[in-house]
């Protein structure tokens, strides 16, 4: 799907992004987490926003989201 949408730099951009949000990060490695922040950083490409910088905040929005969601209220 992500090959048939996106150009190589945009592809590698994603998943530098993916990387750099993920790591270091307790949670990291977790499927549900990545798949969340991966998410994220699709819909950000899919609207012409493909520059490492913007997937990254992309990707760091969800984390946001995804903490404030495993946290009982």
């Amino acid at each position: 799907m992500i090959s048939e949408h996106f150009d190589t730099r945009t592809r590698i951009n994603m998943k530098l992004a993916l990387d750099r949000v993920c790591r270091n990060r307790a949670v990291g490695e977790d499927h549900g987490f990545r798949r969340s922040v991966a998410e994220n950083i699709i819909r950000c490409a899919l609207t012409g926003r493909t520059g490492l910088g913007q997937l990254v905040d992309a990707g760091e929005r969800a984390t946001i989201t995804t903490r404030a969601a495993r946290e009982p209220g």
